[in-house]
């Protein structure tokens, strides 16, 4: 099942996984409206699947090596 989130709900997703997270919503926002990142409009909010953006920013693994 996608987990199916607003920018604003995968951009707290990232700041609770790590405090120090330079992924904010505005950087989410940004790459939403490039195409860097796939998304669905519902209303007026954009919808992303929090898997892929986990994908495209690498593994928590990869994220975090030294």
């Amino acid at each position: 099942m996608c987990k199916i989130r607003s920018i604003r709900q995968a951009a707290d997703y990232f700041k609770e996984h790590d405090p120090d997270t330079q992924i904010t919503e505005y950087t989410l926002r940004k790459l939403v409206l490039s195409g860097a990142i796939p998304s669905v409009k519902s209303g007026n909010k954009n919808l992303v699947n929090l898997d892929q953006i986990l994908e495209i920013f690498g593994s928590h693994e990869i994220y975090c090596a030294n």
